[in-house]
């Protein structure tokens, strides 16, 4: 139990009523200094030390601090996850992606320690906040699409990639998805949800043979998408790309797809039942 006290100052409290204000529940300290022009930078930050020390706020990293509900303990508090992304990004272009994405879509059902947030200009790092990681996923300017702000619950949204480009995502690097057996359960979950011109369009546009592939020997191997599967198998080419990067790539090859079978597809069916 944290041996804090939550006693505000005069000032303090003006602070909190500021942020509310600007209807704000995190800031960077750089921020800060433009929301209290009144205030010099030096006495602003001795304010949110202060109130850091406090319990009132608390500091993630060097710049960001988010103000702590009153009924918390600011030693173990811990936003949302999903709302933390937009913070820790700094600005730069970004979208919740991989597992996340998955998670908020409602298409797992093993949680995960870990928040992936898939970002352009942001360096391809983890951080931790409470024994959460946070980590960042480099993505090109061309496969920066397909995202859109998805409520979480009743009161916020947040960027993440939607349901077919989540799918594209998570085939592209299934390593960052829990392999191909959580993907292909996934896919299987949304069989009536997913748009199947939209996850073709995103496959073209996508531009990976491995995700072409994966995806049109998952989705024969699920019975989906028989309007699709013809476009995927015009698209393949003859290099050989393996189903899964979470384990050794040994296995037959099927010569259809042009894909190296290197998990037990046994175990991909019975995690469908």
């Amino acid at each position: 139990m944290s041996t804090k006290h939550k006693t505000i100052s005069a000032n303090e409290s003006q602070f909190l009523k500021k942020l509310d204000e600007e209807n704000r529940i995190w800031a960077y300290i750089s921020e800060l200094y433009e929301i209290f022009p009144q205030q010099s930078k030096e006495s602003v930050r001795i304010t949110v030390k202060r109130m850091v020390d406090k319990g009132l706020l608390a500091k993630f990293g060097k710049d960001l601090v988010w103000v702590v509900p009153f009924n918390m303990d600011a030693d173990t508090f811990l936003p949302d996850w999903h709302l933390m992304a937009e913070p820790l990004t700094n600005g730069n272009k970004y979208y919740i992606g991989y597992y996340s994405a998955l998670q908020i879509h409602g298409r797992i059902t093993q949680p995960s320690l870990k928040e992936q947030i898939v970002c352009k200009d942001h360096k391809a790092i983890t951080l931790n906040f409470q024994g959460v990681d946070f980590q960042f996923i480099k993505h090109s300017e061309e496969h920066f699409f397909g995202t859109k702000r998805i409520w979480i619950d009743s009161y916020n949204k947040v960027v993440c990639s939607d349901l077919e480009k989540t799918i594209i995502d998570c085939l592209f690097m299934p390593n960052y998805a829990g392999g191909i057996v959580e993907i292909a359960k996934a896919i299987w979950t949304a069989k009536d949800k997913i748009d199947m011109k939209r996850l073709l369009s995103y496959a073209e546009r996508f531009s990976s043979q491995a995700v072409i592939k994966r995806l049109g020997y998952l989705l024969e191997y699920l019975g989906m998408g028989e309007d699709i599967v013809p476009s995927l198998l015009n698209l393949r080419s003859s290099s050989i790309s393996p189903l899964d990067l979470e384990v050794p790539n040994v296995g037959k090859i099927t010569t259809r797809w042009n894909i190296r079978i290197n998990v037990d597809m046994e175990t991909v069916s019975n995690a469908l039942v």
